[in-house]
């Protein structure tokens, strides 16, 4: 009969199945016999057998860890949001000041730098903003990037991802609610003289 752990091996588990991304199980069994000598790994997956009665869940099912896990992973991406549009929100109330300083005839040189200064910080945090955020544009970026390092890495691996590329565009664009009619290079520019 498998040994019973209580709830706090249970949570502890949890946080280092979180910790580790759902992988390194090593690692979260070395923590786990810290405060839990004799637990293994094993726990974690589940246990096929042919007889129904030895079938036995993991904990990775049983408690629901992989679902913990895309919440966790869910908080932290809007974490990395919150404190992204915080100092895009920051640097654009100081350049909206500095702004209404700078338009007067009696603004000196320096408010004139300083407003130049945070103009170009804005165009910097906006653009870190958005690449924060979970879209087209951003996955096309990290796509790149990717065929960049495959290429030097394995070029075996580079062709794989290159001869698939047209279908992983199409379903990201799916996946983001982008269709081929958004994709046309004109876009809504409303705020650039577009109607």
């Amino acid at each position: 009969m498998p040994k019973e752990y209580p709830t706090e091996a249970v949570e502890l588990c949890r946080k280092l199945y979180c910790k580790y991304g759902g992988k390194n199980f090593d690692a979260i069994e070395r923590e786990m016999r810290k405060e839990f000598p004799g637990w293994s790994k094993a726990n974690l997956n589940d246990r096929d057998a042919k007889d129904r009665r030895n079938r036995r869940l993991g904990w990775v099912t049983r408690f629901g860890f992989e679902n913990s896990l895309r919440l966790h992973l869910q908080k932290l991406t809007e974490t990395v949001n919150d404190d992204e549009q915080d100092l895009y929100l920051g640097i654009k109330t100081i350049r909206k000041q500095l702004q209404n300083e700078a338009i007067g005839k009696n603004a000196s040189k320096e408010t004139r730098r300083e407003y130049r200064e945070y103009c170009k910080l804005e165009i910097e945090a906006r653009r870190n903003l958005d690449l924060s955020r979970d879209n087209l544009e951003t996955f096309v970026a990290g796509y790149e990037k990717l065929m960049m390092w495959l290429t030097e890495l394995d070029s075996a691996a580079a062709k794989a991802l290159l001869k698939h590329g047209e279908r992983l565009i199409e379903m990201a664009k799916a996946h983001y609610g982008k269709t081929e009619a958004d994709d046309d290079g004109t876009g809504d520019r409303a705020d650039e003289g577009g109607q």
